[in-house]
């Protein structure tokens, strides 16, 4: 596997890391709650089954083994929380293998939605959540402290994301303009086909930051709080997210009652004072919230939400419809990462599109099967002026096939600024070279280093045709060229796709969702370990621990973003998640609050 951008842009990073490990184990409690959801270079690498998280992920497990390595017992947690996570991990191993041999054909593809390894895909959110769960363990075992410092990197995490939220927003709208449609996608590529996966982290995150209160300066607790939910509230804001708004509001309150229940002393009643440090986390929250709905955009979001939610029916119904019936599919499933394979082979509406590199005499070539708005893009740099010589190989089996090719100022969701043409493919079945002339100006716009990402984009229309391509060029005036891996040597490194038919890659319900890949046992088992999160985390309020608080909250808010969307679809996020709800499980068995 070879990392296509300069291997330096990622060793130093993990050698860094590593060096920081080395010294101080429990900084991974504060490093990986921020690089997970904003580290991450999708929209230049074009990878999708791994990303530079993983390789993290990869890093600490390494070096803690050898620097810090677990006891036994802190491998699985013991009684309750045990067995409810033996369970769901026992669920989630079924469902994977179902995946990986299910007999649902498809055509070989490069399309990682497509292929049986989708299922490893989506397995390894949990697996690596697993694999760092006995070092959690260990901290909490040894320090008390594990979940406060989880909660300490996942504000930070919260502030990164924002940080490019607000660069987006900066370059592509204007970062108070709440009346436009703009939502930004921020560090998260896997968004390439829709998904409200910024919203979910924001939500998911918030609650955790309520461990700022257990730094040992009280004021600089507050103060961080305060700031972290400033960032946090603006960015959940700009998602422009319904279902996130509601989690978000609901994930907040349930902190916050957490709270409240963590701040009164010892058989008494909280005090007035405590009660209103309690309502800040909501009250801001709400404020960010409601800010962003008073606008033309929101209202009109929300004035949209009937007919959005006919769609919603419309995709759920496709969706069950291709199902397998019987015991057993019922029970566990059709298997992780079948339902957009099911969809191709069984569905006649809402079919993905399809890529895939082949080979023939002269070499690589990519076919794309066109049933969708789906775009292969690429990230390039523009020159200050001037022109780019755009050319390629084209050729498509049908009739009336055209190819067009586009140069936008575009981060992932969104295009503007456009210049290019459609290229009718006359002859059918025959390569055919195209060359047009591309220019440059207003392109990239920016200060400096920070200005407009530009993709370059290619496309076929109408649904319904194959198209293949091969040869992609881009040149300046100069002679430079500006597309990389335009021959497909290296499969689709540097490419990414994009689709603007959202519903044909997902039913857009978390819990259905997992009915159709995992099953009634998976559907049961993911709510039994959600539920003990939560009740791990007011139990531990109870007692105290403001962490408790934190957790119960956090857990709360992703179930709700799951109720329109699809949100463990994202690695990333499902890893973040997993890990908050083992946090709650290690709180179960809190036995005081003396650290809090």
């Amino acid at each position: 596997m070879r990392y296509p951008l300069a291997s330096w842009s990622l060793a130093a990073p993990l050698l860094a890391y590593a060096a920081l490990l080395w010294w101080r184990p429990v900084a991974f409690l504060l490093v990986l709650p921020c690089v997970l959801p904003a580290w991450d270079l999708g929209l230049w690498t074009g990878w999708m089954m791994v990303g530079e998280s993983d390789f993290f992920v990869l890093t600490t497990i390494a070096v803690l083994l050898i620097r810090a390595p677990p006891a036994l017992s802190d491998l699985v947690p013991r009684g309750l929380p045990g067995a409810v996570l033996l369970v769901f991990v026992a669920s989630w191993s079924i469902a994977t293998i179902a995946g990986l041999a299910s007999p649902l054909g498809a055509p070989p593809s490069d399309n990682a939605f497509l292929r049986p390894d989708n299922a490893l895909r989506l397995a390894k959110g949990l697996a690596e959540a697993l694999a760092l769960l006995p070092f959690f363990r260990q901290r909490e075992r040894s320090h008390g402290d594990a979940v406060a410092w989880f909660g300490w990197g996942m504000a930070l995490g919260i502030a990164a994301v924002t940080v490019i939220v607000l660069a987006e927003r900066a370059l592509f709208t204007s970062i108070l303009d709440f009346t436009g449609d703009y939502r930004v996608s921020g560090p998260f590529s896997s968004m390439r086909v829709g998904g409200g996966h910024i919203g979910a982290y924001y939500s998911l995150a918030l609650p955790m930051a309520l461990c700022l209160v257990r730094l040992r300066s009280r004021w600089l607790g507050a103060g961080l709080l305060l700031l972290t939910y400033l960032l946090g509230g603006y960015g959940l804001a700009v998602t422009f997210a319904r279902t996130a708004y509601a989690a978000g509001a609901i994930g907040a309150g349930v902190a916050g009652v957490g709270w409240l229940c963590a701040s009164r002393p010892a058989g008494g009643r909280a005090t007035w004072g405590i009660v209103t440090l309690c309502a800040v986390p909501l009250l801001l929250v709400m404020a960010a919230l409601a800010l962003a709905a008073s606008d033309t955009g929101m209202r009109n979001r929300f004035a949209a939400s009937a007919a959005d939610l006919v769609t919603r029916e419309s995709n759920w119904q496709a969706g069950l419809a291709v199902r397998d019936s019987g015991m057993l599919a019922d029970l566990f499933g059709m298997g992780l990462g079948t339902y957009q394979r099911a969809m191709l082979m069984r569905s006649p509406v809402n079919r993905p599109s399809d890529i895939v590199v082949r080979q023939d005499g002269e070499g690589p070539y990519v076919s794309m099967r066109v049933e969708t708005p789906f775009f292969l893009g690429q990230k390039i740099t523009v020159p200050a002026a001037g022109t780019l010589h755009f050319t390629v190989r084209a050729r498509s089996a049908d009739d009336g096939a055209t190819l067009n090719a586009l140069l936008c100022d575009k981060v992932l969701l969104y295009s503007d600024n456009c210049r290019g043409i459609g290229i009718p493919l006359k002859s059918k079945d025959t390569w055919q070279t195209a060359a047009i002339d591309l220019p440059v100006a207003g392109l990239g716009r920016g200060w400096g280093w920070f200005h407009r990402l530009v993709e370059l984009s290619v496309f076929g229309s109408p649904a319904g045709h194959h198209i293949d391509l091969r040869d992609v060029r881009l040149v300046d005036d100069a002679g430079q060229t500006a597309v990389a891996n335009g021959g497909f040597t290296h499969g689709l490194d540097r490419w990414i796709f994009t689709d603007d038919n959202h519903v044909s890659w997902r039913m857009l319900n978390e819990y259905l969702m997992l009915w159709f890949e995992t099953g009634g046992v998976g559907v049961l088992a993911f709510l039994a370990l959600s539920g003990a999160a939560m009740a791990g985390g007011m139990r531990a309020a109870g007692q105290g621990a403001v962490t408790g608080a934190a957790v119960a909250g956090s857990v709360a808010s992703f179930l709700i973003s799951g109720l329109f969307d699809n949100v463990l679809e994202a690695p990333r996020l499902a890893t973040l998640f997993f890990l908050v709800c083992l946090c709650g499980q290690m709180l179960w068995d809190r036995r005081s609050a003396t650290n809090d």
